[in-house]
């Protein structure tokens, strides 16, 4: 074997690797699984978390978020008045695009729609489903991004 190889065949056997794997696939089949929301729902918890934007037949997802607050970060989805997350995938008030100025439009281009017409569109065919976490959170953010390939997260 080549030292590359060596190292790559080594990694895999990494107890600690496999452990985070498992716990990051556990997390997102729970999220996968939780129940589904309307976006005007109010149960949302109070709590820090992850969410997921989805197609309402459940084809399709849109969307991933770490917020420290699931009530105010689904509420700003529901509203379009814009996520608080930052670029990190930490929910901060940072300047980074609001989902009117930034989802909405790769919403609209992923869907071929007009922007005018996605507040309905996410009112009628989308549900959102989460699960509540703290420190994990941002990694399970990024882990559900990189598996479920959510087109609106990816640049």
């Amino acid at each position: 074997m080549l030292p590359s190889e060596r190292t790559a065949h080594g990694r895999a056997r990494d107890p600690a690797l496999a452990s985070r794997m498992s716990h990051l696939e556990s997390m997102l089949r729970r999220l996968v699984a939780s129940p589904l929301h309307r976006l005007d729902t109010e149960e949302a918890p109070a709590g820090p978390g992850v969410f997921l934007l989805s197609d309402s037949d459940q084809i399709t997802s849109y969307y991933v978020e770490s917020c420290q607050t699931l009530r105010v970060g689904v509420g700003n989805l529901a509203r379009g008045t814009g996520s608080t997350r930052g670029s990190a995938g930490k929910s901060t008030r940072s300047t980074r695009p609001s989902f009117d100025s930034g989802l909405k439009a790769k919403l609209a281009e992923h869907l071929g729609i007009s922007e005018a017409k996605v507040s309905q569109y996410l009112k009628d065919h989308c549900v959102v489903r989460w699960i509540q976490l703290d420190d994990d959170a941002p990694h399970l953010a990024h882990f559900a991004i990189g598996v479920l390939r959510t087109p609106l997260n990816l640049d």
